[in-house]
């Protein structure tokens, strides 16, 4: 006579069930903010490195065929005692975006305001200029100074001024957005890359959150906005990244 043998498989209970999820809930809760902020802080240092790209192959053919920025007619910008750009310095700003624009594909131009809301062209992937200043007279006598500067924005809305009380603030999103480059006589460059010692700049402003603008060399070279999160970690000729 056959004999057969019930096997009993036991199964998780209902409130195990609930518990392993309820892990698993808590466990993602707290990773997905972190891998979020990851990959935007990824999309933002793709976006720096493109402009940087395009905008400066532009910026040297403009030179090429028209002659250095002394050259262009330009002066030194001015602002008005609410903060704002001067008629003659916004006639320059778009003196300066249209000797660049022919240089540049897909852009959508845009003319620009007296309070920074639009600022020249966007780039396909919404990266702005947000802000202009030339000192012409710096760099006219002597090409290894400064011609002024630009700062771009990857990610806000397009109006910024530098007087903001978003830029005090080490919680605004504004702060970490904002980008500079150097306008050289020759070629615009990521701020504090002509320095003689690039990493003042990174020890002074990076490192300490008082100007994140001015770490665009940083993110140039290291692919990387991790001064954000272990500052204390990095250092110019050392360690480049968080963690090990």
């Amino acid at each position: 006579m056959l004999k057969y043998r019930i096997i009993r498989l036991r199964a998780f209970t209902l409130s195990e069930v609930l518990t392993t999820l309820g892990i698993i809930g808590i466990v993602a809760a707290m990773t997905m903010p972190l891998l979020i902020q990851k990959y935007k802080e990824q999309e933002t240092v793709i976006r720096v490195k493109k402009f940087y790209s395009v905008f400066s192959q532009a910026y040297s053919m403009a030179v090429l065929e028209n002659g250095t920025i002394d050259t262009w007619g330009l002066e030194d910008s001015e602002r008005d005692e609410d903060g704002l750009y001067t008629d003659g310095s916004l006639a320059q700003n778009e003196l300066f975006i249209k000797k660049i624009i022919p240089y540049l594909k897909k852009i959508n131009y845009v003319s620009i305001s007296k309070d920074n809301s639009t600022l020249g062209f966007v780039m396909p992937d919404g990266t702005r200029i947000v802000g202009l200043w030339f000192d012409i007279s710096n760099c006219s006598e002597n090409p290894k100074l400064s011609c002024g500067d630009l700062d771009i924005a990857t990610d806000i809305k397009p109006k910024y001024n530098r007087t903001s009380e978003d830029q005090k603030d080490p919680n605004s999103q504004i702060r970490s957005s904002i980008f500079n480059f150097e306008i050289f006589q020759d070629q615009i460059v990521p701020h504090g890359m002509r320095s003689d010692n690039p990493a003042i700049y990174f020890d002074n402003y990076c490192k300490t959150g008082k100007r994140y603008s001015l770490c665009t060399s940083w993110v140039i070279l290291n692919g990387n906005m991790d001064y954000l999160h272990c500052p204390d970690e990095l250092s110019w000729n050392g360690k480049t990244k968080c963690g090990r």
